[in-house]
């Protein structure tokens, strides 16, 4: 009777021990509120918050904060995140969702002069199309409208493509000068929160550019088993390439603890840097690196373009990417070539399904 007694004692404790440790974690990540009425709402701190709160925090670390600019504020100052809902395509042949491809490309500088341009808009869209989200750099937005016309020229076949990019949160005087980042997404197939982005937080102004970053849904799975994953769009500068790179799995630890617990971490961008170098900096057997050989220059001479996931992870990660030459696909000359884009996309892909 008394071990009986003893056994309903310890699991009575290891239940209030269970209630302190889970009240003390929501109180770390969430916030309650009692409204007028006596109704209860509860959301999620701000990441900022959540960082500041953690034991051995510093500035001398890259700093994932939601400093999206432009969304509206809570009567308390705090932002409320809102899921942007999917157009809910049906599914493919067979009743399943495809694997998704993602893409990274660097544009050189394309802006409203190509838009103009029906000969390289023809070739660009095509390329586009081939990819269910993009992460592009060197855009040169210049015009308030740019890409409102240039995902309406996309979407001219029915297509639903839609956009994010740094304009959104540029908070740094002298960033909207400079060529911006942008994601490309195709809504009938993947889900964006467009609350949930923001600009890496760099104080120690190591990165030329603050690389942005999305959250994604797979929008054609189940959403209880969708797959959901973080896009770091990362644009190095070639003078610093050397010491901007050394910073890439700082980046990588900054995103998967920026408080929204999602450790599916995808980096794509220019990185000045093959894949030599690449895997030297992150770790060939922790990460795979989705280019590995093919240059990604119209000109066939450099690797500076890639994806990097990491393999423990991004499980649904199909372990299978490379180049898309539209220089080839399409018999352009090199110049030709290069009124799209000096650059070639890398892509990679990926299963639907979480885990």
């Amino acid at each position: 009777m008394a071990a009986k007694s003893t056994r309903f004692f310890s699991w009575r404790s290891l239940a209030f021990l269970g209630l302190i440790v889970g009240g003390y974690q929501l109180y770390q990540r969430f916030e309650v509120e009692i409204d007028e009425l006596g109704g209860m709402s509860v959301r999620a701190r701000s990441v900022a918050a959540v960082v500041a709160d953690e034991p051995g925090a510093s500035t001398q670390q890259f700093v994932s904060l939601y400093d999206r600019a432009g969304v509206a504020d809570a009567a308390d100052g705090s932002m409320r995140a809102t899921p942007v809902s999917s157009s809910g395509a049906p599914f493919g042949a067979g009743g399943q969702p495809g694997n998704l491809r993602i893409a990274t490309w660097a544009l050189g500088g394309f802006g409203p002069t190509q838009l103009a341009d029906e000969t390289v808009m023809s070739i660009f869209t095509q390329v586009v199309h081939g990819f269910d989200i993009l992460a592009l750099q060197q855009v040169r937005i210049g015009e308030r409208d740019f890409l409102d016309r240039l995902v309406a020229r996309l979407n001219r076949d029915g297509r639903q493509y839609e956009y994010l990019s740094t304009a959104d949160v540029i908070s740094w005087p002298g960033e909207n000068s400079r060529d911006q980042m942008v994601f490309l997404y195709d809504a009938r197939r993947v889900v964006a929160d467009r609350t949930q982005l923001y600009q890496i937080a760099d104080p120690d102004r190591r990165l030329t550019d603050r690389p942005l970053v999305a959250w994604f849904r797979a929008a054609q799975a189940d959403p209880q088993r969708a797959w959901t994953f973080s896009l770091v769009n990362m644009q190095v500068e070639l003078a610093a390439a050397r010491n901007e790179v050394l910073q890439i799995p700082s980046l990588i630890a900054a995103v998967q603890g920026d408080g929204r617990g999602e450790d599916d971490v995808i980096l794509a961008g220019l990185f000045q840097a093959d894949h030599a170098y690449l895997a030297g900096t992150v770790g060939d057997r922790k990460h795979w690196i989705a280019n590995r050989d093919r240059a990604t220059d119209v000109d066939g001479r450099h690797q500076t373009s890639n994806l990097i996931i990491d393999r423990l992870n991004t499980t649904e990660s199909l372990m299978r990417g490379g180049v898309t030459d539209f220089l080839r696909l399409h018999n352009l000359s090199i110049e030709h070539a290069k009124r799209v884009s000096p650059h070639l996309p890398v892509f990679a892909e990926f299963s639907p399904w979480e885990g």
